[in-house]
């Protein structure tokens, strides 16, 4: 079947892909525009990019060079565009780091990174001091917020306010190689990786020709978090791309989206599919109705989008198939997303569906995805100081997604499975080995194996399987406990089961399909419905 024509505009040469383009265009046409604005302050096109270039001068003052990194540790607000800004501006990298990270995988991070300077939340600090002593290039901090009380030894501390006095700096020559950024994603047999991307790829990624989402005249929802490409890129550089304006909250709840939504008049956001089930969770009332939301784009899209949209009133949904690595492989338009699908493979790349050989499987049979573009620079360069990496994941010419998928009759990519052992749960992908390694840290755990459940939640929930040691007393809480000072909160098994041993092969290798097979069982922990912290339950629900 021919795929649908989409008059969604064309993307413009590969070598205009660059947010310098993207700035004159927008301070030519309309530079007193709204482009951005959080729940304190907003910023027009003009003062955006000014701004943006008064904090790349400071970075120039640390002695941060061309296509030299950044580490950003920060919540969703507009300093966080201005930060990210400073250094897409200046062709500097900025290197977005998970606010959940702590301990070795905000290590890694830094260390992976390379960056001499990382701005970061006053809340935050503690847990880079409590690493520091690990670190081998970090040498300064810039604090947003209060840096009164900070002491680093090895390292000196300014606030952020300090980084935006003096001379700014002036927009670079871009080029659609240049590096804009470094997107750290799960790790599935090892730390998480890196990703290498250019100009090209996130200007290419963001286009409103991939979704037909945003308009000039849209103003888009932000509720997904800046340090993840769905927010950055799918959010506020779509918006930004469009000409469009940007509204960015601290993050998603499902009890005030309607509500948030009407008021600041938005009309166009992308939200996860598990976010739908949230949504539909909560009372129906007249605030159902009561916004402006008319457009948006789900990943993936549930099979309760009939009457999701029905009681929401959301006239048009775009759906789509990408990744930190790959960028957008396929879409669907707005208005023309189906349940269970992800949209048909742009024309700018090719995807084939192969067997365990790498040969192609007959449409309709389930394969791995493989993916490769048509366009130079618009996959990801590599992995930053991982070469082993990358090279495996770029074995024949082609890049190995990992996922199992298969081609509709109507030539649609269907997702069916994560092949690696990553899990996603509430649109973060966790990589087991980091889960193991941490739960593996406990003395009187033996041995540990982390699988994928089936989630209520469309996505997956954590289990962990546990062998204790002989005559050790542990508990599950105990255990999570232990792990909340380890591992980011969405890492944290919701199910853990302890067993008198795991289940291998005659090579000693975990049989995870085994485990992943016997789910939940009458013995398995359940942290959900366990006596938690009122906080964290409330986020949870939310």
């Amino acid at each position: 079947m021919p795929i649908p024509e989409f008059d969604l505009g064309e993307l413009p040469p590969l070598q205009d892909r660059h947010i310098g383009s993207v700035f004159e265009r927008a301070l030519a046409r309309h530079p007193d525009k709204l482009a951005v604005h959080d729940t304190r302050e907003g910023l027009s096109y003009r003062e955006l990019h000014d701004s943006a270039l008064q904090i790349a001068g400071g970075l120039s003052r640390l002695n941060v060079g061309r296509q030299e990194t950044v580490l950003m540790m920060l919540d969703n607000h507009v300093d966080f565009v201005r930060c990210w800004m400073a250094t897409a501006l200046t062709a500097r990298i900025e290197v977005p780091v998970n606010t959940a990270y702590v301990g070795a995988s905000l290590s890694h991070a830094i260390n992976t990174s390379g960056a001499k300077a990382m701005i970061v939340e006053a809340q935050y600090v503690e847990r880079v001091l409590a690493i520091r002593g690990e670190l081998e290039e970090l040498r300064t901090l810039v604090v947003r917020g209060s840096s009164d009380t900070v002491r680093a030894s090895r390292m000196s501390v300014m606030n952020f306010d300090e980084l935006r006095r003096g001379a700014p700096d002036v927009p670079a020559e871009h080029k659609a190689s240049d590096a804009i950024a470094i997107l750290y994603t799960s790790g599935t047999s090892g730390p998480s990786k890196g990703s290498i991307n250019s100009q090209a790829h996130a200007y290419t990624y963001a286009h409103p020709s991939m979704f037909g989402a945003a308009t000039e005249e849209d103003v888009a929802l932000i509720v997904l978090p800046l340090f993840h490409m769905g927010g950055q890129w799918a959010g506020v550089y779509n918006a930004l791309v469009a000409g469009a304006t940007a509204v960015i909250v601290p993050r998603f709840s499902a009890s005030t989206f309607w509500e948030t939504a009407a008021h600041y008049k938005a009309s166009y956001c992308f939200l996860l599919g598990s976010m739908v089930h949230f949504l539909l969770g909560q009372p129906p009332g007249p605030k159902d109705r009561l916004h402006g939301l008319r457009k948006m784009l789900l990943v993936p899209v549930p099979q309760e989008l009939p009457h999701f949209q029905e009681r929401f009133g959301i006239e048009q949904v775009a759906a789509a198939y990408g990744s930190t690595e790959a960028a957008v492989v396929s879409r669907a338009p707005v208005g023309f997303a189906e349940p269970g699908k992800a949209g048909w493979v742009r024309e700018e790349v090719q995807a084939v569906v192969v067997d365990p050989e790498g040969l192609p499987v007959p449409q309709g049979e389930v394969g791995e995805l493989w993916v490769r573009p048509m366009e130079p620079w618009t996959m990801m360069n590599g992995y930053i100081a991982m070469p082993e990496a990358t090279v495996a994941a770029w074995q024949n010419f082609w890049f190995h997604t990992g996922d199992a998928a298969r081609f509709a009759e109507d030539g649609q990519i269907v997702f069916v499975d994560r092949i690696k052992d990553a899990i996603r749960r509430r649109g973060e992908n966790i990589s087991s080995f980091e889960v193991e390694q941490a739960i593996g840290e406990h003395p009187e755990v033996e041995e540990c194996a982390v699988v994928a459940v089936p989630s209520e939640y469309v996505e997956d929930e954590v289990k962990a399987c546990v062998v204790v040691r002989p005559g050790a007393l542990l508990d599950p809480q105990q255990l999570v406990a232990f792990l909340s000072t380890r591992l980011p909160r969405f890492c944290l098994p919701r199910y853990v089961e302890f067993m008198p041993a795991l289940p291998k092969t005659a090579t000693a290798k975990v049989k995870k399909a085994e485990l992943r097979h016997q789910g939940v069982t009458a013995n398995t922990w359940d942290g959900q419905h366990a006596q938690r912290d009122p906080q964290q339950e409330k986020a949870t629900s939310e």
